[in-house]
Formats: structure tokens, sequence, C-alpha cells
């Protein structure tokens, strides 16, 4: 699918898979019965299989030299990502549901063509169809830097999504998106990505330093923010001054194509995330008090997670006209802190 001039208009594991770790990997696997298919013609590289995971839900295993790796059909869902001797970057919830209709807790999912409840608080299903929609696996290729990079394929409501995930050193996931429809249309998308860190609340979020954004809960804490909000703010409205830190409630969306920089001193590293054509950054952790309420999400595992996700939604979902294309990129790397 080409990509077509960009335009831009004015949204839940610490590698809880229970995947192996560095065990080699047989190719030429069959397709695995379930929610989504692999081409007939798919042939795998000996760093990868496809086989049937939690729920028996069919699943992409990558086991390369670069990195370990873990992708669901359902969803197209990443479950699991780790550079080659490092620990997972990955947050997956021990109580996700893998059934095949109910999107996966944690992982990466994609929130596609509406993010939350969509530009005007309407839209249904929450987060749009895409991480719930069996997803189509075209293809499964080594990568020069020892890695491995599958291509997924969904097509629906005249909208083609291309999905490419690389599993190496890095997680790089570009996204694809061609309006089919005979008018222009506005999408939104997000790349839903759960981060597992040690300790959220010793968490820190560099790169949106004087970004402005909106605040999706009344009462969340949040460090970093102006002690006087320019009036008719509201208190929802405001710029962030310095890192984010998290010690209470966080559902925000940032206006900022920056890089970002997560702190993560308990597991000694730094995790880093570059995005292209990408003018969102929502950053969301429930707390104690929202995981609670969710039953494919254990009570404890909000300390151990923090959602900071590439995307462009609400004033920066892009208006992609008929026949064209629009594409953002997020990559995702740790470095030693």
């Amino acid at each position: 699918m080409a990509h077509a001039a960009h335009r831009h208009t004015p949204d839940d594991t610490s590698g809880a898979s229970g995947a192996p770790g560095s065990t080699a990997l047989s190719a030429g696997a069959d397709p695995v019965p379930g929610t989504g298919q692999a081409d007939p013609s798919l042939s795998l590289p000996p760093t990868a299989a496809l086989t049937a995971g939690r729920g028996g839900q069919p699943r992409l295993l990558v086991d390369a030299p670069a990195g370990y790796g873990e992708v669901y059909l359902h969803g197209a869902t990443v479950t699991s990502w780790r550079p080659r001797g490092s620990k997972e970057v990955i947050f997956t919830s021990r109580q996700a549901v893998f059934d095949g209709r109910t999107a996966i807790r944690g992982g990466v999912p994609l929130c596609l063509p509406v993010f939350s409840d969509g530009i005007h608080g309407d839209a249904r299903p929450r987060h749009g169809w895409a991480r719930t929609s069996p997803w189509r696996l075209l293809s499964v290729s080594p990568t020069r830097e020892a890695g491995v990079r599958a291509l997924f394929l969904l097509s629906r409501d005249h909208l083609t999504a291309l999905y490419e995930v690389e599993v190496g050193h890095e997680l790089v996931l570009s996204l694809s998106l061609r309006n089919d429809a005979a008018s222009p249309r506005t999408v939104e998308a997000a790349l839903h990505t759960y981060l597992a860190v040690h300790d959220v609340t010793g968490t820190e979020v560099s790169g949106l330093d004087g970004a402005p954004f909106t605040d999706n809960l009344s009462g969340s804490v949040l460090s970093g923010l102006p002690e006087n909000p320019p009036p008719g703010a509201g208190g929802r409205h405001l710029l962030q001054r310095g890192p984010v830190t998290v010690s209470g409630p966080v559902d925000r969306i940032y206006r900022s194509e920056s890089d970002l920089r997560v702190s993560d001193p308990g597991h000694h590293r730094v995790i880093t995330v570059r995005k292209r054509n990408a003018a969102s950054t929502i950053v969301w952790n429930p707390w104690s008090t929202g995981s609670a309420a969710m039953p494919d999400m254990a009570d404890d595992e909000f300390a151990s997670m923090l959602c900071v996700e590439a995307g462009a939604v609400r004033q920066d979902a892009p208006t992609i006209m008929p026949g064209e294309s629009w594409s953002m990129r997020a990559v995702v790397g740790t470095e030693p802190a």
C-alpha cells in the first residue's frame, strides 16, 4: 500500500503470557484454528512459529538472536517483547481474557478507527473494532538486524489496515491505513502500548515538558502541573511542566510529537519511544481504584504498568481522502539507566 501525503485536521505484562524464553522454534508450522488466520502460502523462518497460545488462540512466537516476541492474531496484539538478554518490556495482565472476542488486557492493542468514545463521544465499540477483530497474517521474514518482521492485514468498514511488527533489538510498530470509501474520512488511531515497569510511582516520563494536554479524569494526581492554570481551563486543559510522574489514576491526551523516555529505575533501564507522524501521546494508569473494577486485570497490577501511547486522536486525527493512505510508527527500545 502506497503512503500518500499525510494530513491532519484542527482509548490496557510483564511477560505473563506463559511463553518460553529462548527455546528454538520450528519453521513451517500449520496455521492454528481460531479468530485469526494466516495466508495459505505463508512460510516461516526458523526463528518464528505459529502456535496455539492462551485460550487456544493463534499467536506468532518470535525467538530470534536479537529479541523475543509474541503477537496474537486476535487484534494483532503484541503481548510480549524483550530484547535478547533483557527483561520483559511489554505488560500483559495475568488475568487477561483470551477468548477471541474480548480485547486483550495489556500488550499493544490497536485503538482504531476511534479512540475511547471517539471525537464526538458516542462511538461504539469503545476504542473501535481493530483490537477485537481477526487479523490476517500475510508474511513473516527475518531482518538484517537478526530479528523478525511480520505483516498483518485487516479490511473492514471501507478501511484497509496494514500493520507491520518488527521484533528485534527494538520493537517497531508501523500502521498504514487506506480509505476505501468514496468520501473523505477522519480516523483516530493509537498504539495502546502497556509498558512493564518495576514501580509506576518511581517512573518518570520525559519529553512532554510544555505540551498541552486534556485531563480525562477529574481528580487524577500528576506531578508537574502549572501552579496557576489559565482562566477558563476548568482543571482539564493544562500545560505539562517537567517530567510526568504518577501518584494516582492518570488518563491524559498530550498534543506532542516528541520522542519519549520512560525511566524504570527498579529495572535499571530507560524505555524509549520514538514516534513518527503521531501528534498525540496518551498516558494512562487506572491506579488501584480503576483496576479493582476490571475483571481482566489483577488488583495489584496497576503498580507494574504504565501506558505511554503513540497516536493521532481528537484534533490530531488524520482525514484521509478516498483512495489515499496515512501511516504512523512507534519504535520502542531500552537503554541502561
